[in-house]
């Protein structure tokens, strides 16, 4: 799973490159980046989710909770970072 992920991370990567900083695509290459963007995101998300499933068939009952929904606070700062600085 985590070579797969790394494949579609290096992907992720590449697209943002060809995207050269644009919200909007203006020509094909930057559609063709931005959908593989997408599609390499998709699946890398896919690959963590069935990671965690997978882990989780081997965690005991006397486990201590896990709280990996206070994850979205972070990510949602950095977004809007990201966003009020781009305008």
């Amino acid at each position: 799973m985590s070579i797969t992920n790394a494949i579609s991370g290096l992907t992720a990567a590449g697209g943002l490159f060809v995207l050269g900083g644009g919200i909007i695509p203006y020509t094909i290459s930057q559609f063709l980046g931005s959908l593989a963007v997408l599609i390499s995101s998709v699946n890398i998300f896919g690959g963590f989710l069935i990671t965690k499933r997978m882990l989780d068939m081997f965690k005991r009952p006397s486990d201590p909770p896990e709280y990996s929904y206070l994850y979205a606070g972070s990510g949602a700062a950095m977004v809007s970072a990201l966003a009020a600085a781009h305008f």
